[in-house]
């Protein structure tokens, strides 16, 4: 059993740009605890109260087992100041650009894409399209 399903689609606007998450899935209580693990062995002076609010704010934020993992890895990889912050691994996204339909039609006008191109999907009743290309290389 999964501790929180994924909410369907995470919509995001960014200056008239919309995007949404490009992991899918749930998060898993074991993947969770691994990770959380692996944290705590390699940030070893953060207090066990910490490690309980982030793993509070990674389900409240919808995280899957792919986005963990992956949050957890870049931290470790990447993570270059002493004290690890909540923020480090909540902010940890990889997101699709979602585009409207009248920006489609100026792209297919212009010879740059075409509409095949393109996926529709419904998100918070409205429609969108996210580029199959876009799709592709996000979750890899």
């Amino acid at each position: 059993m999964s501790l929180k399903d994924t909410r369907e689609e995470s919509l995001k606007s960014n200056k008239d740009e919309y995007s949404v998450s490009a992991y899918k899935g749930t998060l898993e209580p074991t993947v969770l605890g691994q990770n959380m693990n692996k944290l705590k062995v390699s940030f070893p002076k953060m207090s066990s109260e910490f490690f309980n609010v982030l793993a509070e704010r990674i389900v409240a934020n919808g995280f899957t087992n792919e986005r963990l993992k992956d949050a957890v890895n870049h931290v470790l990889d990447n993570f270059q100041y002493k004290e690890l912050t909540i923020s480090d691994i909540v902010k940890f996204d990889k997101r699709v650009k979602l585009y409207t339909y009248n920006e489609v039609c100026v792209l297919v006008t212009k010879n740059q894409a075409s509409f095949e191109d393109f996926e529709v999907k419904r998100i918070n009743g409205s429609y969108f399209r996210i580029k199959k290309t876009d799709i592709q290389t996000a979750t890899k």
